[in-house]
């Protein structure tokens, strides 16, 4: 339904924080801390590989007290940064200049999807499905990472058994 672009998050004194943009090769040796993700979870098995393919350090230690305090340590952290998506809704705290840094070459996009019965025709499971197309109508080009285990691969025939 819809490939989400991630972009590196970091406070101003963090050294990509006047990058125009990274690309992921760049990211190596970084630390990049994401204290929410839970072992075991989709989203960790996302961020794992791609600090895998691209090497840098998915930090996962550190209590999760919510946005507010992430954005707190990052704004005060010149070596950590976070991903974050443009379509992630922020209050700034004033004063804690943050900066979002767009990663190309190739960018990371976290797969979202719909699945369904190909027996269930509900009527409202394509509206759905197009609602979510029209609002996200770009698409982050072809020069995309995606983890292996989300790659388009060749449908297989459906089972009307």
């Amino acid at each position: 339904v819809y490939d989400e672009p991630l972009q590196l998050f970091t406070g101003p004194g963090h050294e990509f924080a006047t990058a125009a943009a990274v690309t992921p090769a760049q990211l190596a040796g970084q630390r990049i801390w994401m204290p929410g993700n839970a072992p075991g979870t989709e989203w960790t098995a996302y961020y794992d590989e791609l600090a895998a393919d691209f090497g840098f350090t998915v930090d996962t230690v550190g209590p999760n007290f919510g946005v507010e305090a992430l954005l707190d340590t990052i704004a005060a952290s010149p070596t950590l940064a976070t991903f974050l998506s443009e379509r992630t809704p922020l209050v700034r705290p004033v004063g804690h200049d943050l900066r979002r840094v767009p990663v190309h070459g190739p960018t990371p996009v976290y797969p979202h999807s719909l699945l369904w019965h190909t027996r269930n025709r509900h009527p409202a499971l394509t509206a759905l499905r197009d609602h979510f197309a029209a609002l996200c109508p770009e698409h982050p080009g072809t020069d995309v990472w995606t983890p292996r285990w989300a790659r388009r691969r060749t449908p297989r025939p459906s089972d009307d058994r």
